[in-house]
């Protein structure tokens, strides 16, 4: 049980935005291009998360190695205060990033390269850990709120590169107002959502909505409870994989091929 717990206080504390990155209450609020630079690394910081389950340890070992080394030098220069430094570095980190991914890209489509211990289990439960975070919507508000659209686009990173997924919306409203009025209001909640995914790259076909409105609200005589049901529930449908139409490329091949992409 420690395992997972402390797997879900890690999850909590990056989607709430916690992190050694930010000052404790007390001190010097961060200047804006500072505040900037760190919410970057900390999008990188996931970035490479998402790269090993992915399997890019295993199958590009070096790369991943090169990349991980560029984001923990910028990490450093920008928390000693060296920000022209960490500008550079973050420049070199974003080049090579995009190379890797690409590569993983390849990978995944023509190769069965994935770690021994992948679990595309795991997977799922990080990107509706994403998915269901607290505070989504203000009241009787379709507009997504700032931690729940910063949640969104770590979610749409992983959905996107997960065509065989198929993901269900389902909007939900408190018990205040009509209850035609809150169907509808669910259902504009769910398709925020549903564009908000797919402006960040998701395709628009992985993505079914539905409204439930109040219908199924906790009771909600408390303003906690209140905040809890204005919301959009998410469900992960996984459909087989499909035989890719290419041949299927063993990993030894990568290093004959890899130059030309």
């Amino acid at each position: 049980m420690r395992a997972p717990l402390l797997l879900l206080v890690a999850f909590f504390l990056l989607l709430t935005g916690c992190s050694s990155f930010w000052p404790v209450p007390g001190e010097t609020p961060l200047p804006p291009p500072k505040q900037a630079q760190l919410r970057q690394l900390e999008l990188h910081q996931f970035e490479l998360q998402l790269l090993a389950i992915r399997g890019a340890k295993h199958c590009l070992p070096g790369q991943y190695i090169r990349l991980q080394n560029l984001y923990l030098q910028a990490r450093k220069e920008a928390l000693n205060g060296f920000d022209h430094d960490a500008e550079m570095t973050l420049l070199k980190y974003q080049t090579q990033n995009a190379v890797i991914q690409q590569q993983m890209d390849w990978l995944e489509y023509h190769t069965l390269c994935l770690q021994p211990n992948y679990s595309e289990v795991e997977l799922k439960e990080r990107f509706l850990l994403y998915m269901e975070v607290d505070n989504q919507f203000a009241l009787n508000k379709t507009t997504l709120l700032p931690k729940y659209q910063e949640s969104l686009r770590y979610a749409a990173e992983i959905l996107k590169r997960q065509s065989h997924w198929h993901l269900q919306l389902t909007g939900y409203t408190d018990s205040q107002g009509h209850i035609q009025g809150n169907y509808m209001l669910g259902l504009e909640r769910a398709n925020a959502v549903k564009d908000f995914l797919i402006e960040n790259g998701v395709d628009t076909n992985q993505i079914s909505v539905f409204s439930v409105g109040e219908n199924q609200a906790v009771a909600d005589n408390t303003l906690t409870k209140q905040l809890n049901n204005r919301k959009v529930e998410a469900r992960v449908l996984v459909e087989h994989h499909t035989q890719s139409i290419h041949r299927v490329f063993d990993i030894k091949d990568w290093h004959a091929i890899r130059d030309g992409l």
